[in-house]
Formats: structure tokens, C-alpha cells, sequence
């Protein structure tokens, strides 16, 4: 949301996107896997419901071990429950990750009054969500991570914010 004239006003757009860089030795190793999807890496396919199962099974095929998992909810719950050593780094990963476009966006936006994090993804995950990873990520910003550091984040927990909005938005003249 851009706040002009007084409102607030919703931006479409397809930012999810963007291309995502390995910055690491183990994201190089990951990325290799998930690059043969759709010839690029790309917030999209790990930021999402499919994105989760594209990173598990990068993960896996980074280490040389069998999949045991495909469904998003599964790696999920598994990263809840403990043990599973490949379902719990998708998830920190993924934290990681979310953190880094979310930074990348909010630089864009110069988003000062936050950086909402909302979809059925955010809330299932909250379990495992590796808040110091999130924002490392998105605060690792030089020359700018003074700045980004300021902006604050949120995970929104209303499964009915979208109607709220959407409902507040037709209000609105």
C-alpha cells in the first residue's frame, strides 16, 4: 500500500518475481537445483506453498538423499515436530530467503511504516519461523542497513485481513 493524497492506495504488481542471488557457498549448492525449474531463480519459486517443496527437494538433491516429503504442509509440520534435519533448514532457509526480497522491496517502497508479511504460508509457519535469520536477512542491506534496520516488520495473523482491507478499500471513495 502507497499512502498519496491522504488514502491508501493498493499497487498491484508481480514482485515476487524478482530474481533471488545466491550469496552463499550452500545457497550456490541449493540454487543449482532450483535454477533447472524455470531456467532462474526467482523469489516465487521458494516463497510460496510450491516454492517450500522446490526448496526441500533442492535441499535434498544438494545432499544426495531421497525426498521424503511433497507436500508443503508436510515439510512443514515435520520442521515443527523436530528430527528431520532437511525439513527444518528449508524452513530457515525460506526465512532467510522471505527476509532478503523482503528487504529488497522494502528499499524500493523506502517502506518506513513496515513490511507486512500475510498469506496462509505466514501463519503456518510461525512455529519455526527463524525471526533473527528473517531480519538479518533483510537488514544485510549495505550500504543501506542502517535505514532498513529502522523498518519494522509484522506477520499479519488475521486469516480475515483480506476481506477487512478489501472491505475498507470499497468504503473508500
Amino acid at each position: 500500500l502507497v499512502h498519496a493524497a491522504g488514502k491508501w492506495i493498493p499497487v498491484a504488481g508481480e514482485g515476487g518475481h524478482v530474481d533471488l542471488g545466491p550469496q552463499t557457498q550452500r545457497d550456490s549448492e541449493v540454487f543449482a537445483h532450483i535454477h533447472r525449474i524455470n531456467g532462474r531463480v526467482s523469489g516465487e519459486q521458494i516463497l510460496c506453498g510450491r516454492g517450500v517443496v522446490n526448496l526441500y527437494q533442492a535441499i535434498c538433491a544438494s545432499d544426495g538423499v531421497e525426498a521424503e516429503f511433497s507436500d508443503p504442509a508436510q515439510i512443514t509440520e515435520a520442521a515443527i515436530a523436530g528430527g528431520n534435519k532437511v525439513a527444518t533448514e528449508t524452513e530457515s532457509l525460506f526465512c532467510e530467503y522471505l527476509g532478503r526480497v523482503a528487504g529488497d522491496l522494502a528499499l524500493i517502497f523506502m517502506a518506513h511504516g513496515g513490511v507486512y508479511l500475510t498469506g496462509g504460508i505466514t501463519m503456518k509457519i510461525l512455529p519455526v519461523f527463524d525471526r533473527e535469520r528473517f531480519r538479518s536477512a533483510f537488514s544485510n542491506k549495505a550500504p543501506h542497513s542502517e535505514l532498513i534496520g529502522q523498518m519494522p516488520t509484522y506477520a499479519v495473523i488475521n486469516d480475515r485481513a483480506p476481506m477487512k482491507g478489501l472491505a475498507a478499500y470499497a468504503r473508500t471513495p
